[in-house]
């Protein structure tokens, strides 16, 4: 049963390592690749406290650990599921042992593997024996990580159908994105403790090597020291947990799945009359309010930038900096945009119902209504609370002027984007029990959070103005500025979204239902079409590298005067040669994003202009 599943995941990621897919699975290989590296240098670091390598170790695993975690709430799901082999007659137990070993064909495991290795490098500093220790230990910790991932998948299929699971789902997805782009400063506040020399507290020290993924580390102290009783329960204590997982995933695997819907009647509501949401607007209003209330989906959208814009904001804490802190509403408006650009794909084929009444704009207008409603409450809170404690009163023009902008340019933006780049997603009843398991609209969201930035840009051009020539009027006038063009982009672009649907509507529709434009591709278009989705997604994967971490954030330090070097290119050399590296590195994502966004155009080009299969037919040769 394992073989042929391993070979049947094997057929499937073949025929799938293509387009964009293949650029973001290379992407994450050399991002892992560079972590396993990382991992198995620690291990051999002669640190002034050598006890400290240890926690440190248990840190790091308890690292990869998480990512298998979370690796499941990212959308990495398992390429083979327990419910495409419902209807074999095969026993649980028999298809969870086939599937675990399945699971260990891939990428992911490959590079957690050579991860793993640093814990037998870091035994074999302590003597023969624990090194030799250390090899079946690590082969433990491997299937504890991808059983637990496998467990966590599964379990969390039954909850995140729920709100509330949705609302966690969006929780760690966030948490995760704070951690890729901004966990360096908890690395630099390490490193630039005396935590190196003085090791870690008790409590910390405990509590990493209490929890299974520390318990290697466990293992090979011990056997270091020669105290066998602990050498041996640690990997034991691994076997058992494995063993559990396993039990525990095939009887999961056992239990069937059933849909509830509870569908509440209206017939004891009164009718909803004149007033602000009265109208056809009105209903479209009211309908994309419980959306958002109700469907699992839209609550991990909604909660995604909250967490986003909290943890950028808080994460400089741990330097004792509260510069970010006056930011955290508008960095809320701003993740919003990427975060709700895709409302049409995520709908389905609801639009026909749009199409059929007639209703184009109001559809449009009413989702916009919606969305500040239910985003600019929060955007609000924050500003005026972070700002308030963050002490920084000079910041104040500025939050006023960017947050107005930010939400009325994100209810235009969102609606445009929906529309004139829409991703085809399944219908709500056809989705997977992730409610991450969506359209991919990675791309489009990389494009409209830079994109964002630009409807504040003339408020904050007169507040700029103001501090110039010290006109407090001046300063205070990027307020109603910001409220202006807010109104402007959301009226102009929503607009445009309001004719798209008008003129286009049944292509778009088309599109929805099948996940192909009108015209249909021929071999050729489809060969053109998936080059170019491989130099897309490198072009967004490295465009996204050079522009931020090697571009803007170097730049800034430099000219801040800020000393952190971590893995920014600019900062090994002198400030004098890092400002150019850092601008050639922005300049270069600069190039990559418009490689990107002209390699689409030119696919969709090219795909609506390819004869459709009929007329290939009529051009056959008789």
């Amino acid at each position: 049963m394992a073989g042929v599943l391993i070979r049947m995941k094997l057929s499937i990621i073949k025929n799938s390592m293509t387009g964009g897919r293949a650029a973001w699975m290379l992407v994450g290989a050399v991002f892992g690749l560079l972590f396993a590296a990382a991992t198995i240098w620690l291990s051999l670091v002669d640190l002034p406290n050598q006890d400290v390598l240890g926690d440190l170790l248990a840190g790091v695993f308890l690292m990869w650990t998480l990512g298998w975690l979370i690796g499941p709430l990212w959308g990495g799901s398992a390429v083979l599921r327990a419910d495409h082999f419902t209807l074999l007659p095969v026993p649980r137990r028999r298809l969870a042992v086939g599937l675990l070993g399945a699971a260990f064909v891939g990428i992911t495991t490959a590079v957690t593997a050579l991860g793993f290795i640093g814990l037998i490098t870091y035994g074999s500093r302590q003597g023969l024996v624990p090194a030799v220790l250390a090899v079946p230990v690590a082969a433990l910790q491997l299937i504890f990580v991808v059983l637990l991932s496998r467990v966590v998948h599964a379990l969390f299929g039954v909850v995140a159908a729920s709100r509330v699971g949705a609302a966690i789902t969006g929780v760690l997805f966030a948490a995760m994105l704070v951690l890729t782009q901004s966990g360096w400063m908890i690395v630099v506040a390490v490193l630039s403790s005396d935590i190196l020399e003085t090791g870690f507290s008790s409590a910390t020290t405990g509590t990493l090597r209490a929890i299974p993924s520390g318990w290697g580390v466990v293992a090979v102290d011990a056997a270091g020291r020669g105290d066998w009783p602990l050498a041996i329960a640690a990997p034991a204590g691994l076997t058992v947990l494995c063993v559990l997982l396993l039990l525990v995933w095939s009887i999961e695997l056992g239990t069937p799945r059933r849909a509830r819907v509870t569908i509440r009647g209206s017939a004891d509501r009164a009718p909803v009359g004149a007033g602000p949401f009265g109208g056809t607007t009105g209903a479209v209003v009211r309908k994309e309010l419980r959306t958002w209330w109700r469907d699992p989906l839209r609550t991990t959208t909604a909660v995604v930038p909250v967490v986003w814009a909290l943890g950028t904001v808080l994460l400089p804490l741990t330097f004792d900096a509260r510069l970010l802190l006056p930011w955290a509403g508008p960095a809320l408006a701003l993740f919003a945009i990427t975060s709700a650009c895709n409302l049409y794909g995520q709908d389905g084929t609801a639009l026909w119902q749009t199409l059929t009444t007639g209703t184009q704009r109001a559809d449009v207008r009413g989702r916009q209504w919606a969305y500040l409603i239910v985003f600019a409450p929060p955007t609000i809170a924050l500003s005026i609370a972070f700002t308030w404690w963050s002490g920084a009163t000079w910041t104040w023009p500025w939050v006023a002027a960017a947050v107005p902008a930010l939400l009325g340019g994100g209810a235009g933006l969102i609606v445009y984007s929906s529309v004139f780049g829409m991703v085809p997603g399944p219908d709500a009843h056809k989705r997977p029990t992730n409610p991450l398991e969506r359209a991919d609209t990675t791309g489009q969201s990389n494009v409209l959070f830079w994109v964002g930035l630009v409807p504040p840009a003339p408020a904050l051009a007169v507040v700029q103005l103001g501090i110039r020539y010290d006109q407090p009027w001046l300063t205070w006038a990027g307020l109603p500025v910001g409220v202006l063009t807010g109104i402007a982009v959301a009226r102009v672009l929503g607009g445009l979204a309001i004719r798209k649907i008008t003129q286009d509507g049944p292509d778009l529709l088309h599109t929805m239902r099948t996940g192909r434009p009108t015209a249909a591709r021929n071999a050729g278009g489809a060969d053109v079409a998936r080059k170019g989705g491989t130099v897309e997604g490198l072009s967004w994967g490295l465009g996204s590298i050079l522009l931020v971490p090697q571009g803007i954030l170097p730049l800034v330090f430099i000219l801040s005067d800020i000393h952190v070097r971590s893995w920014f290119l600019a900062m090994y050399v002198r400030p004098l040669f890092g400002v150019p590296i850092a601008v050639v590195s922005i300049l270069a994502g600069v190039a990559l994003y418009g490689r990107a966004i002209m390699t689409r155009v030119d696919n969709r080009a090219g795909r609506a202009g390819a004869p459709s299969p009929a007329e290939d037919r009529e051009l056959e040769p008789v």
